[in-house]
This record gives structure tokens, sequence and C-alpha cells, in this order.
């Protein structure tokens, strides 16, 4: 059942909208298709953003060459989906995604297999297709084999990368995609139940943060080991800190910005940490981050490398930790927390969660998003052994991330 063109255009568009609000895709990484003949396809555009999207962006490409109409570059994906439409004639929608608990999963570089009721649903099993570079060959190349090998899956998970939901509409699709994540979070939790006692046992510091807002809590909170750097955002020379209920306006160095007295003393030296980074960084938000990986991570006094390719597109190559776990009052300096940002978008504080950057709040929420996924791999690797993308790799996504989101930024 191949959709009509106008229909496909819709469908792949509201697919997008719902991809961003379910939070299975940040900023255009992703794509959609739907299949509009047994030689035709459409799909989402090369580096534009899903919000934005009208008909008119949505590429038609042929199945058997990725030719396309129009001026538009379709998805640099295409091949991945043209192979699919040529392979499985039942296909008639394709999302890629790089939702949470199957991309984590993916790392493990292995099939997942399946109970008579998810079979149901997702075929024989889920087959894991070998790594290949984002919008490379050699993905495109990887993807068809293991469709070769697994001729009725439904779903695959691409390693170090992603997800492919293959359904025969637009709803199947998206049936396929939940009941992937719940399998592969099954398969996630079942195998990192163990991470908090074997991996955390060295740390002392297991207090929940107080939940008061005042500034008195605030200081309570520092005097027992935790410092909450709140998130902030500038506007020329004018930085405005957000710590609980409490908002501070200052400039840029103001020796004492949030005040005089022993009260104040700590919430000086926060304020200090995000004048230092908008001294030395091209950026307009800062955020505290404590989403629950991130602090389990930061708890081990560890940074790690990507396990998964967008962190290394969006945070960076590696990600770093300052301080370490136990130490009280946790106060940083500013300067190690700047140095643990170079060239990077996050910084893990021992014990504290992380630090993340950007340029606008939405960068800052995409890297926030993508650390805790990364998180969340770096304890399942330390659970299974995985190995990371290779540093050669992290930087070439790296750079193939500035390239594509700089395209993005001026659309």
């Amino acid at each position: 059942m191949a959709y009509e063109v106008e229909e496909a255009k819709k469908l792949v568009i509201e697919a997008g909208h719902r991809l961003l609000n379910e939070g299975l895709i940040v900023r255009t990484w992703g794509n959609i298709s739907a299949r509009i003949s047994d030689e035709q396809f459409v799909i989402t555009p090369s580096g534009k953003n899903y919000e934005g999207l009208t008909p008119d962006d949505i590429v038609v490409v042929n199945i058997k060459n990725c030719a396309y109409e129009g001026d538009i570059k379709p998805s640099s994906e295409c091949g991945i989906h043209a192979d699919v439409y040529a392979m499985r004639p039942e296909v008639n929608f394709v999302i890629h995604t790089h939702q949470t608990y199957a991309s984590v999963v993916s790392i493990m570089g292995l099939d997942v297999d399946l109970t008579d009721e998810e079979k149901a649903f997702l075929g024989d099993r889920i087959p894991c297709a070998d790594y290949g570079m984002s919008s490379s060959d050699k993905l495109r190349r990887k993807v068809k084999k293991a469709l070769k090998n697994s001729k009725d899956c439904r779903s695959m998970l691409l390693m170090n990368h992603g997800v492919l939901c293959m359904g025969t509409d637009t709803e199947n699709a998206f049936e396929i995609s939940s009941v992937m994540e719940q399998v592969c979070k099954y398969k996630y939790e079942s195998m990192t139940n163990s991470f908090t006692k074997t991996e955390l046992i060295k740390t002392s510091s297991t207090d929940e943060p107080d939940q008061e807002e005042t500034e008195e809590a605030l200081e309570e909170d520092i005097k027992n080991g935790y410092v909450d750097y709140g998130i902030s955002h500038i506007d020329g020379d004018e930085i405005t800190l957000i710590l609980g209920d409490n908002e501070y306006k200052f400039k840029m160095g103001d020796k004492k910005p949030i005040g005089r007295g022993f009260l104040k003393r700590s919430l000086n030296r926060i304020a200090a940490v995000h004048a230092k980074i908008y001294e030395n960084r091209d950026i307009s938000n800062i955020w505290h981050v404590t989403l629950p990986n991130i602090i389990d991570i930061s708890k081990t006094g560890e940074g790690f490398k990507p396990y998964i390719d967008d962190q290394a597109q969006i945070v960076g190559v590696s990600v770093r930790c300052v301080g370490r776990p136990g130490k009280k009052p946790h106060f940083e300096s500013a300067s190690a927390i700047v140095r643990g940002l170079k060239d990077n978008n996050a910084v893990l504080i021992a014990d504290q969660g992380a630090i993340c950057v950007g340029r606008t709040e939405s960068d800052t929420e995409a890297t926030a998003f993508v650390l805790e996924k990364g998180c969340m791999a770096a304890k399942l690797a330390m659970c299974v052994n995985a190995k990371p993308v290779s540093g050669r790799i992290a930087s070439k996504e790296r750079e193939f991330y500035k390239e594509s989101y700089s395209k993005l930024d001026s659309n």
C-alpha cells in the first residue's frame, strides 16, 4: 500500500514532529520516509529542522539509484531507505531514530533475541548491523548486509548509532519503535542492575540533594557536600543566574556579584564559575544537569569516551570529569571546569552531575539529553566490557556534526 505523494509528505512531516515530541531524536538526527510507488519514496531533507518543514521540503527519491527531484537534498542516509524499499516490498514507512534504550543496547554489537509475543511485532529477532560512520557508504553496506541476513526483521540496531524501524504504514512503524524500545529497556535494566553496588561502592557521597530552594537551604547543601551550580544565560555582558527560585543578575567582571557576607560567599563562587565559562566560550547558556545516569557516572570520578556517535557529535570526543568523589564541600574551581569543557559541550563534576553549555537553550538541552544517553551507554559498557567509538571516528563525527549544524543554523 504505497501512499499518494501529498499524503506521504504530510505523514512524514507529522512523524518528524512526533519523533521530537516523544524524545526519539534531537536536532535533525534521524530521518523518515514513505513509499509512494514501487519506484519512488519521499524522505526528510538534509540539514533542515523538523519543526519548520513544509511539503515542499520533502524530497522525492528514486529507489533504484537515489536520484531525486528538485534543488533540496534528501537525507544523507536516503540510500539505507532505498535499500529497505527495494528489499522489503511490504514496507511502506521507515523511521530511523536515536531512541534511548535501543541506541544504548546497540553498543554491544549483538542481535537481540525475542519472546514469542515480541516476535509477532518485530520478527524472529532484532539484528544489529555492524558499525559504519553516520551517512557513510560503509553504514549503508552494513545495513544492507543485515537486511539480507535477517529477512523477516522489522527493526534493526545500528551499532553505536541508532535504530531502523520498518512498518507497513506510519502507525505500524511507530508501534515497532515502541515495542523495540521496551524490549531494549528490559535488556538494559537486566544487564545494569548491579551497577550501583559494583561500580559506585567507593563513593561516600550518596545523599539526595535537598529540594529546598532558599538561599539558606543552598548553603546547607554546600556544607553537606552538594553544590547546585544552577543555570544561567548571558545577554551582552549581563549574566542572569538562577539558583532554585532565586534569580541574580550581574555583570561580567563583578567581584562580589551576589553580595557580601558569609551566606553569599558560596553563591559568589558559583557565579564566578558561570562568568569564567562565558569568558572562555562563545556560548549563551549554562546548565547544571543532575539527570540520574549523569549523576551515577559522575560518582565514579572518571571521564569516558563516547559509545554512541551522537555523543561524539554533540557533546565532544571525550567527556572529562573534574574533582574527586566524596570531597566535601564539593566546590570545583572555575578554571578546572573551564579546562574540562575545552573542545566539549559538557564536563562531569565528581558526585555532582555535569555542566552543559550551548549557544542557545535548545543547544544546551540537546547536549544534556545526549549526555544522559551517553552515560547510560557508559554504565552498560562497564557491565559488558563494550568498546567506545574509536578516537579517529569520534573526531570525524564531531567535525561532521559541526559542518551539518552550521548549515542547519543558517537555514
